[in-house]
């Protein structure tokens, strides 16, 4: 069986978590100025690059193993996310996030719908 297109749309969010999150712990300044937040949020913004980072890692793990389960479970806490970062005033943020969580949703319909026409 040919690999699903949802793992494709996890590998992307996986990959830019753990490269944003790599980045921020890199260049914390930019990170801060980035967010518009003030140098005392910097254990804060640390805090939340290391989990980033580690977002990253399982979610290439959860492609490296088809997790199906997991690719459905991602998508209502990315909204949520979406919904936080929206009010917090992180549009761009909030668009990848939500973006990103519907177009997973989609991706593994079409790859449920893929795998019933073979079975037909």
């Amino acid at each position: 069986m040919a690999p699903g297109v949802a793992r494709y749309t996890i590998l992307a969010f996986g990959l830019s978590s753990f490269t944003a999150g790599l980045g921020s712990l890199l260049r914390p300044s930019d990170a801060l100025a980035s967010l518009d937040l003030p140098a005392a949020a910097l254990p804060a913004a640390n805090g939340n690059a290391l989990a980033a980072v580690a977002m990253g890692v399982y979610y290439t793990l959860a492609v490296a193993q088809d997790n199906r389960p997991f690719f459905l479970a991602t998508v209502p806490m990315r909204l949520v996310s979406a919904i936080v970062f929206w009010r917090q005033g992180w549009a761009g943020v909030a668009a990848w996030e939500g973006g990103g969580a519907a177009l997973t949703l989609l991706a593994l319909a079409w790859d449920a719908r893929q795998e019933k026409g073979k079975r037909a």
